[in-house]
């Protein structure tokens, strides 16, 4: 289904104070930081009767601020809690969460914190006996290189020193830097190996989970101009007057771009789940979470500022199986650069089945976008996942 009003009205958690207030005149750095902690492989795995989704808000609220950043509002499935921030997003599942953050936010500061939290509160124990570090099944930090890396706090400023800082917390990680190592081209990516000592439970099946990750740059300004709010915006009708502006809003962009129609089992008929939580900020930029089938999501964020404008979209849900072959990757991104039409973009997919149909579509991908060159093209085999990087750039 698509985007209805009532999804508007159905927040297990928003913060209306923050959501009045908030405002982004001076939020410009658009990429953004990824990390992603499997703590197990599978809920199943669990070794304790708690998960991460019994956190309470009260504690997430205490690592975000490490983060520097606050929950705008959240909803709930039966598989997983999606958090909309005031830079970005939080997935949090039983076994695993993944964090986003734009801005300057300080996203790796959180590691203490949050093993701290898990180790007293869940009990669970994933310190090692020597060294003290933590070992995970995996863990996952990636980034774009930022527009203004001079303008993050002295952590997030150097590559290196991030790396440096994982490494405090976790062995067996390894650093790339794909793509052109240059100031403004490249993608990295740390991944700690596999822990395939932690328990996988006698009911486990290993998912093939995969990831795609589209980032945006110089929007069309046509294109950028939807995701601002113009002073009209403050004599704008809300949708639904018992809620903030700024979710009010968040819908109308939703439904004006149609991004809530980017996978075909949103469409009215689907008898799965869809559920929609989005935001737009003063002056202007857009967040939204969408969850489909429980347990799946696609977020996207957007700050259209003119001179540094960037969108990205990031999803982990596995388009040709849910949607019986009628869709793959190649569709998403289709949908996607039309909402968009940046003048550069790099997508990465990340698969454990090599023969995933939308890893060999993507492959061959060139013959799909006659506006672009490609400035990289790259494939990686990682511990147990594959990894496809490309940029390109459009024509002159």
């Amino acid at each position: 289904m698509t985007v209805t009003i009532k999804e508007l009205t159905n927040h297990n958690y928003i913060d209306h104070e923050l959501s009045a207030t908030l405002d982004s005149t001076d939020a410009f750095e658009g990429p953004e930081k990824l990390l992603e902690i499997w703590f197990f492989p599978h809920k199943k795995s669990i070794t304790t009767k708690e998960t991460l989704r019994n956190i309470g808000m009260d504690r997430w609220i205490e690592i975000l601020k490490l983060v520097k950043c606050e929950v705008l509002s959240m909803k709930k499935t039966k598989e997983l809690d999606a958090f909309l921030l005031s830079e970005s997003s939080l997935f949090v599942f039983d076994h695993k969460l993944t964090m986003k953050t734009c801005g300057t936010t300080t996203t790796l500061f959180c590691l203490e914190k949050l093993f701290q939290i898990v180790e007293q509160e869940l009990s669970w124990a994933f310190r090692t006996t020597q060294g003290g570090k933590y070992k995970p099944f995996k863990v996952f930090y990636s980034r774009r290189c930022f527009l203004f890396p001079c303008k993050q706090a002295a952590i997030h400023q150097n590559w290196a020193d991030e790396v440096d800082y994982l490494n405090k917390f976790f062995d067996n990680g390894k650093s790339y830097s794909v793509g052109r190592n240059d100031k403004s081209n490249h993608w990295n990516l740390y991944v700690t190996e596999t822990d395939r000592s932690t328990p996988k439970g006698k009911e486990y099946i290993e998912d093939d989970d995969e990831t795609f990750e589209v980032l945006m740059t110089e929007l069309d300004p046509e294109c950028a101009s939807k995701f601002v709010c113009g002073p009209e915006a403050s004599t704008i009708a809300l949708v639904e007057p018992n809620e903030d502006k700024g979710h009010n809003l968040g819908y109308q962009m939703t439904k004006n771009t149609r991004l809530d129609e980017i996978y075909v089992n949103s469409a009215q008929d689907s008898d799965l789940s869809f559920h929609h939580d989005a935001f737009a900020f003063t002056p202007c930029g857009y967040s939204s979470n969408m969850i489909l089938a429980e347990k799946y999501y696609y977020t996207l964020h957007v700050t259209p500022e003119k001179g540094w404008s960037y969108a990205s979209f990031e999803s982990n849900i596995p388009v040709f199986d849910i949607s019986q072959g009628k869709q793959d990757n190649l569709d998403v991104l289709l949908h996607i650069l039309n909402v968009f039409q940046p003048r550069e973009f790099s997508m990465t997919f990340f698969t454990k089945n090599y023969q995933n149909q939308s890893f060999q579509k993507l492959l061959s991908i060139n013959e799909s976008l006659p506006d672009y060159i490609k400035l990289d093209k790259i494939v990686y085999d990682l511990d147990d996942y594959h990894l496809f990087y490309m940029k390109l750039q459009r024509k002159i």
